[in-house]
C-alpha cells in the first residue's frame, strides 16, 4: 500500500455528493481513540494554577508575532467556497502565493483558551501563556504555552470543527484520524527528523470540537514570507540554490518513508502535500542577519497528512503526491526570486510562464533551468532525488558581470575597501620587519586575488580529482575484493539502500557515478580470513576499519593501507531538553575521563554520586554496542595497561550486567531510563557507538574524552568551537558537524580510519589503488560523508 493512498483516504475528504471516504482501519482507529482517551484521564499531574514568565515566541517588533513554526498552514485552509479551477497550475499558484486573512465567523461558536488554562494531553498539562490566542486564521488558533511539569515553552496549534461546517459524525471522525496520523513516527530510524516539525502531543478532547497540535518552538525562525516581507527584497540565486537543496534532502527522506501504521501494516512513500511559503521555515545558524548570510537552515511544517482532516469539506483540493511536492517547490523557489508572490503594479501572482519575469534572474541559467523542470515546464524530474543530484552537480553559470543582490555589491565594496586597508597595513608591517612583512604581503596579496599559497591551502584539494567520472588510468577487466561482514563499516554500506540516494547501495551509486572500475564483492565473516584470500590472491585487495593492531598485522603481511575515510566511538548519556538544568552533560561538564569511564564500565562505582558529588543520585547502567570493533577500540583503549579492570570488563559483558544492544536502540532507553517519572525506574545510563550513528541524533549528549584534563570532543560547531551542554542539538542541527581535524589528526582518542589494503605488489596492486583513487574524489568524499563517516580531508563545497 502506497502511503499516498493512506493520505486520500485519511484526509477525509468530502466530494460534491458529500460522501465521507473511510479509513479502511476503521475499528482500529476507534480502539486507538478510546485507549488515548483513557490515558488523558489516567494522567495524575500537579495543577497548580500560576503566573509565569510569558514566553516570546517568534519575532517581535512592536506587536507580538506568531511562531513561525506554526504560523501558518497551507493557504488551502482559507475559506469554505467551493469554486475551484481546472487548471492545477492556477491552483497551485494561487495556493502558494495567496496569505491567510483572519476569519472569525467560526471562532465565536468555540471560545479561545484563556491565559493560565490548562489543557491535557498524553505527556502532562500545557499552560496556556498568551492572552488568548497570539494569532488566529480560518479555524486555526495559535497559543504559546508552557508544559506544567517543567516548565518547557510549547506552541499549541488549535483546530476548530465548527458546527456550521462539520456534524458530529464527521467531528468525531476528524478527531479519531487526527489521533492516529499526529502518532505516527516521522524520524529515521537513527533519530533524525531530515528538519520535520512534527508533533510534541496531540489531543483530541471527546467532548469538544477541536484538536490541539503541541510542539517545540524553532528558535529565532520565521516563515518564508515572514522573510521576505522582512527584506523586502528577493533572495539571491545562490539563497535559493540552499533553500531548494535543503527542501529536496527532507522530500527525499520523505518520499521514501517506510511507516508503520496503527494495523501492523507497513506504508511506503509520504507526500508533504503543503509545501508554501508559509510553510516553510528559515533559521539562521548564526548571529549575523540572513539577509547578507548564507548560512541558513530550512525547516518543513504543516503537513496535509494532518492539515486535510479540518479543511471545510466542501473545499475542492489537489490530492497530495510526489509530483505536487517537486511543482509546489518550484513555484515558491521561483517566488523567492521575484521577493514577491504577485506583481504590485498588476495585482496578479508572478507566472514563471511569462518570461519577462525572469529578466531580473538571468544570472543563474541552470537554476532556472531547475525550477522549470521543478515546475513541469521542462522534462520533470523522476524523483526528489533525481532533483537534487542535478542541483549538486549544476554550475552557477552566470552570463553577466553585475553583482547577484544589492546585498552582494554592498558587501564586495565593503571588501575591497578592507582590503586596500589591509595591503596599506601589511607595507607598513614590511618596513618594519623587512622579509617577514614581505612573505605576509605576497600571502595577503595572493589571497586577494583569489590565489591561496600552497603553503596555506590544508585540504590540498588541488591533488585530487573532483568527480569519479573524470579518473585515468583505471586498469580493465573484473577485480574481486572482500571485508568483514561481521564488524566492517564498508559491509554495512554495501547492504544497506537508501543511504545516499533512494533505493540504491553505495556500490550502485558509485556505478551510476560513473565510475569505470568493476569490481565484485566477496565479503568474509571475518577479516583473518579476508586477509587469506587476498594472499592467496583468490581477492584483489580488502576494505577493513584499522582498530586492535590490525593495521600493524597487515603491514607485517606486506600490504599498503590507504585510509579514505575515518569512522569513530563516542561516548554518551541521556540530553534531556526536559531537564536540561542540572542534567548528565551539565553536570559532567560535557565530558568524561578515561580514569572514569575504568570505574563505570569495571563496575568499581555503580551509582553517580560515587563518581562526583555533583551528579544525581542515580544508579548506573552501562550499554555497549553489538559491533566487535567497536567494542575492541573501546577495551585497548580505556583498558590499556589495567589488566585487572579489563578482565572485570568482559567478566560483566559476559554476565549480562552490561547491556550489549544495537546502538540506534540504546539511544531510546537512555533518554527513557532518565526521564520516566516512575523514581523506582529512573536511571543515568551511560553507553558508547559508532559516530555515524549517535551523529544526527539529540537523545543523547556524545561527551568529550580523554585523559583527564586533555578530553577532545568528536563534535564542533561550524566556527570551529566544541559544541557544549548548552547547545540545543535537537533544534540547532546542521550548526555543528564532525570535528574532521581531530579525526585526521588522531588527537580524537576513538578515531580509526576505514582502508583501502591492497598488496605491495606492483602486479597486484592496481585496483587497490585505483579503487582508493576513487574514493578519495571530492565525489566520493561527500558521499561518505552522507552516510556519516569523517572524509579523510577537507572538502571543497563547490
Amino acid at each position: 500500500m502506497k502511503l499516498t493512498e493512506l493520505v486520500n483516504t485519511v484526509s477525509l475528504r468530502f466530494r460534491e455528493t458529500s460522501v465521507l471516504v473511510r479509513y479502511p482501519v476503521e475499528n482500529i482507529s476507534r480502539i486507538v481513540m478510546n485507549r488515548i482517551q483513557n490515558e488523558y484521564h489516567n494522567i495524575d499531574v500537579p495543577f497548580k494554577k500560576d503566573n509565569r514568565e510569558q514566553y516570546s515566541v517568534g519575532i517581535t517588533n512592536d506587536t507580538q508575532v506568531v511562531t513561525p513554526t506554526h504560523s501558518s498552514i497551507s493557504s488551502e485552509l482559507q475559506g469554505q467556497s467551493s469554486r475551484h479551477t481546472d487548471n492545477p497550475d492556477t491552483t497551485i499558484i494561487s495556493n502558494i502565493s495567496r496569505q491567510f486573512v483572519t476569519n472569525s465567523t467560526h471562532h465565536n461558536q468555540i471560545p479561545p483558551l484563556q491565559k493560565n488554562e490548562d489543557i491535557r494531553g498524553r505527556r502532562g498539562r500545557y499552560r496556556i501563556q498568551s492572552n488568548g490566542a497570539i494569532q488566529e486564521f480560518e479555524r486555526v488558533r495559535l497559543y504559546s504555552a508552557t508544559h506544567v511539569l517543567n516548565n518547557k515553552p510549547v506552541v499549541i496549534k488549535e483546530y476548530l470543527l465548527p458546527d456550521t461546517d462539520f456534524n458530529p459524525k464527521e467531528a468525531r471522525e476528524r478527531k479519531e484520524q487526527f489521533e492516529l496520523v499526529t502518532s505516527i513516527n516521522l524520524k529515521s530510524g537513527g533519530g533524525q527528523d531530515f528538519r520535520l516539525v512534527t508533533a510534541w502531543d496531540a489531543i483530541a478532547p471527546l467532548n469538544e470540537k477541536r484538536c490541539y497540535f503541541i510542539t517545540e518552538p524553532i528558535a529565532n525562525s520565521i516563515t518564508l514570507r515572514q522573510y521576505l516581507e522582512k527584506v523586502q527584497r528577493p533572495m539571491t540565486s545562490m539563497q535559493v540554490r540552499e533553500v531548494i537543496g535543503q527542501v529536496l534532502q527532507t522530500l527525499w527522506f520523505l518520499h521514501n518513508q517506510r511507516i508503520r501504521l496503527p494495523n501492523g501494516e507497513v506504508c511506503f512513500g509520504l507526500p508533504h502535500g503543503n509545501l508554501s511559503l508559509d510553510s516553510l521555515l528559515i533559521v539562521a545558524t548564526d548571529q549575523q542577519s540572513i539577509i547578507t548570510n548564507q548560512q541558513f537552515f530550512i525547516y518543513l511544517s504543516d503537513l496535509s497528512l494532518w492539515e486535510d482532516l479540518f479543511k471545510s469539506p466542501t473545499s475542492k483540493v489537489i490530492s497530495p503526491s510526489i509530483d505536487k511536492d517537486l511543482k509546489d517547490l518550484g513555484y515558491l523557489s521561483f517566488f523567492l526570486l521575484q521577493g514577491a508572490t504577485e506583481d504590485l503594479i498588476y495585482g496578479q501572482p508572478f507566472d514563471p510562464k511569462n518570461e519577462q519575469n525572469w529578466s531580473s534572474i538571468e544570472e543563474d541559467i541552470t537554476l532556472k533551468r531547475i525550477i522549470h523542470r521543478l515546475i513541469g515546464l521542462d522534462a520533470p524530474f523522476l524523483n526528489a532525488d533525481d532533483a537534487r543530484h542535478a542541483l549538486l552537480t549544476s554550475p552557477t553559470e552566470l552570463q553577466t558581470s553585475k553583482p547577484l543582490s544589492t546585498e552582494i555589491d554592498n558587501y564586495q565594496s565593503k571588501k575591497l575597501h578592507n582590503s586596500n586597508n589591509l595591503r596599506l597595513f601589511m607595507i607598513l608591517v614590511g618596513l618594519l620587519f623587512g622579509f617577514g612583512g614581505i612573505f605576509l604581503w605576497q600571502v595577503v596579496n595572493s589571497i586577494s586575488k583569489g590565489k591561496i599559497p600552497e603553503l596555506m591551502n590544508l585540504s590540498n584539494n588541488n591533488s585530487y580529482t573532483c568527480c569519479i567520472a573524470k579518473l585515468k588510468n583505471v586498469p580493465s577487466g573484473i577485480f574481486n575484493y572482500s571485508t568483514s561482514s561481521s564488524e566492517g563499516t564498508w559491509n554495512y554500506l554495501m547492504t544497506t539502500p537508501g543511504l545516499v540516494s533512494v533505493g540504491k547501495k553505495i556500490n550502485q551509486e558509485l556505478d551510476a557515478r560513473g565510475m569505470q572500475l568493476q569490481l565484485r564483492y566477496k565479503p568474509e565473516p571475518f577479516i583473518d580470513l579476508a586477509i587469506q584470500k587476498v594472499k592467496a590472491k583468490k581477492v584483489d585487495f580488502l576494505i577493513t576499519n584499522i582498530v586492535a593492531d590490525i593495521d600493524k598485522h597487515l603491514e607485517k603481511a606486506n600490504f599498503k593501507l590507504q585510509p579514505i575515510a575515518y569512522e569513530g566511538i563516542v561516548i554518551f548519556v541521556a540530553f534531556s531538553d526536559a531537564k536540561r538544568e542540572g542534567s548528565f552533560p551539565e553536570a559532567l561538564k560535557g565530558k568524561i575521563s578515561f580514569e572514569q569511564l575504568r570505574k563505570l564500565y569495571s563496575g568499581e562505582i555503580n551509582n553517580w554520586k560515587q563518581l562526583n558529588y555533583n551528579l544525581p543520585n542515580l544508579p548506573v547502567k552501562l550499554y555497549i554496542p553489538v559491533e566487535e570493533e567497536a567494542i575492541k577500540e573501546f577495551r585497548e583503549i580505556v583498558f590499556d595497561n589495567y589488566p585487572q579492570q579489563k578482565q572485570k570488563f568482559n567478566q560483566l559483558i559476559k554476565e549480562g550486567k552490561i547491556i550489549k544492544k544495537e546502538t540506534l536502540k540504546t539511544l531510546g532507553d537512555v533518554l527513557g531510563d532518565f526521564e520516566t517519572e516512575d523514581p523506582s525506574k529512573r536511571s543515568g545510563d551511560i553507553g558508547f557507538g559508532l559516530l555515524r550513528k549517535i551523529y544526527g541524533q539529540c537523545s543523547v549528549y556524545p561527551l568529550s574524552v580523554g585523559e583527564k584534563g586533555q578530553e577532545v570532543q568528536a563534535l564542533v560547531q561550524t566556527d570551529g568551537s566544541d559544541i557544549n551542554p548548552k547547545i540545543d542539538l535537537c533544534n540547532d542541527k546542521g550548526s555543528y558537524q564532525p570535528n574532521i581535524e581531530a579525526f585526521n589528526s588522531k588527537r580524537y582518542p576513538f578515531a580509526y580510519s576505514m582502508a583501502v589494503a591492497y598488496p605491495n605488489d606492483e602486479t597486484r596492486s592496481q585496483a587497490g589503488k585505483s579503487f582508493a583513487e576513487i574514493m578519495l574524489t571530492d565525489e566520493a568524499q561527500f558521499l561518505l560523508n552522507e552516510v556519516g563517516l569523517v572524509p579523510v580531508r577537507k572538502l571543497n563545497n563547490n
